[in-house]
């Protein structure tokens, strides 16, 4: 997709939104039954006569996420007029295919801690913590493929397939300073997108003529959703995100902000690879100064501006829905993301 056209798209959000804690509440108040349902359901796909499995999972699971995934799950259901029970499973998978994606991540990258508390993987090993989130992934494709409707089961293999390549793509580019916006892209679409478009069709068990709009929906959500994430990272406060400030940093990831910098600045490239080149030792002091020269080249605010042209693109996907609560509280939840601070 060409951020270029993002970029320069009319901007047509409200001149006052409402508070994030509204828009969150208010949406969490539409599906309120649901989303309790989805945590004794995500309790079910966690149990395991293994003792481990629930607990190390639970670690993450029930260590106070914001549920985005499954509430994104249930109102995209109320919307399209899906009452089937299955929502709520689909709404659990969702979270349980997070997990597993967190739990592989904190390995991959050595992060220490995920949700202001240590990660799994420092309270249990990286291989408990790798094989429980293979666990997650067995449990959420077989909780699936037991509802028995096969369009779900291929909707979730693509997915996964997809989430998987953009994983390792990711992992590919670590350290490239040189990649493009395309190649950013590419990998986000399948790391980030691909799950919450998933999440936004309800496995596709919607009925078919709403599939496509919802998909749409949830694809430039997860655009929004990953750039604004990348935004914080740069501007982040451990105390508020769990995170160290500019942590993709070194972990060598080439966001968009720092991408944008870099076109502004090119000599950037070469400083990012003298403090923070592939297998380099970090140099804690010269990564903060980098992220302070990328802070005041306006590339976040440029980075902020392509996330909410991709909320406004969410938004206008769901027209073709039939208008009220859950469809506005989509529209909200996508300005949301787009502005989040945390």
């Amino acid at each position: 997709m060409s951020t270029s056209t993002l970029e320069l798209a009319p901007r047509r959000e409200a001149a006052h939104a409402p508070p994030p804690l509204r828009v969150l509440e208010t949406a969490m108040a539409l599906v309120a039954p649901e989303l309790q349902a989805v945590e004794g359901r995500l309790a079910e796909l966690l149990a395991s006569e293994v003792a481990i499995i629930p607990e190390v999972g639970g670690h993450l699971s029930f260590a106070g996420g914001k549920r985005f995934r499954p509430l994104l799950t249930l109102l995209a259901a109320e919307a399209a007029g899906f009452a089937d029970a299955r929502r709520v499973t689909a709404a659990a998978v969702g979270e349980l295919l997070h997990t597993a994606t967190l739990l592989h991540d904190d390995v991959i990258d050595g992060g220490e801690f995920r949700r202001g508390r240590p990660a799994a993987r420092m309270a249990y090993g990286n291989g408990m913590a790798v094989l429980t989130g293979d666990f997650c992934l067995a449990r959420a494709l077989q909780a699936m493929a037991h509802d028995g409707d096969l369009r779900a089961v291929r909707a979730m293999s693509d997915m996964v397939t997809r989430m998987a390549e953009g994983e390792v793509a990711q992992l590919e580019v670590a350290g490239d300073w040189s990649m493009t916006r395309e190649r950013y892209f590419a990998v986000i679409e399948r790391k980030t997108a691909a799950l919450i478009a998933w999440c936004a069709s309800v496995g596709r068990l919607v009925e078919t003529r709403w599939v496509d709009p919802l998909e749409a929906y949830g694809r430039a959500l997860g655009f929004a959703f990953q750039i604004a994430d990348d935004v914080l990272d740069m501007r982040s406060d451990a105390a508020r995100t769990g995170k160290s400030r500019a942590q993709d940093l070194r972990e060598g990831k080439a966001t968009l902000p720092v991408l944008i910098a870099c076109e502004r600045d090119p000599s950037l490239r070469e400083r990012l690879h003298a403090f923070v080149g592939r297998g380099a030792p970090v140099d804690e002091a010269g990564v903060l100064v980098l992220a302070r020269q990328i802070d005041q080249s306006g590339a976040l605010q440029a980075a902020d501006q392509v996330a909410r042209d991709y909320a406004q693109q969410a938004i206008a996907a769901l027209a073709p829905l039939p208008a009220g609560p859950a469809r506005d509280a989509l529209a909200s939840l996508a300005t949301y993301v787009a502005r989040r601070d945390a």
